[in-house]
Parts: C-alpha cells; structure tokens; sequence
C-alpha cells in the first residue's frame, strides 16, 4: 500500500499506541511524557510542459525517548516499509534524551 498524501503519512503514525495523543507538527506547545514523535515535511513539484502535476513530499518523523527504543523503531520502519526510509539517532545532552530521525519521500499527485 503506498503512500499518496501527507494526511496518510500521518495516519499511520497514529496507528502506534506508543505515540497515541502524542504527535505533532513541527513541536508541541506543551510539554510531553516520552516516547513522543514530531513530523516535518517539505517538497518540490515536477511535471512536464510548465505544468506541475506532482508534488514530492520529504517527510520527516522524529521520535523522542528516554532511552533508544529500538522495539518502536522497528514499528516506524515496518509502518513505512513500501518506502525507502531512512533513519539517524542521536543523544541530545542538554535534553536528556534520544532523538530518532525517519526520513523518506513519496509523491503526492496535484489536482
């Protein structure tokens, strides 16, 4: 099953009960218990003779835990399986947390 819209991108990150009322855009403007997740996203469109049909999506996913929670990671990665994904972990001192990057791209169609 592909991806076609960044709303689907999404829905499937919510499937996760892990992360169930704890994703956001970009940042939370309250604070939250760990595991939680943010998503970004940019993209560029394409299309041939000056008419851009199709719109790429760079999306990002970002998963905060206390401690490297490779079990949920797995379930991101399987969550996003028809694409080719990504990731990147690191330690952030100054939080006292990990920080764990997905990144993939899908296209998206312009009506």
């Amino acid at each position: 099953m592909m991806i076609y819209s960044i709303k689907e991108a999404i829905n499937r990150l919510e499937t996760l009960t892990e992360l169930s009322g704890k994703i956001a855009f970009d940042h939370f403007t309250t604070e939250k218990t760990l595991p939680f997740a943010c998503y970004l996203y940019d993209f560029d469109t394409s299309g041939a003779d000056d008419y851009n049909g199709v719109q790429w999506i760079d999306f990002k996913i970002e998963l905060y835990a206390e401690n490297r929670d490779i079990a949920l990671e797995s379930k991101i990665i399987k969550l996003f399986a028809d694409l080719e994904i990504d990731s990147d972990s690191e330690y952030l001192n100054d939080e006292r947390m990990y920080m764990t990057v997905f990144n993939f791209r899908f296209s998206q169609k312009i009506a």
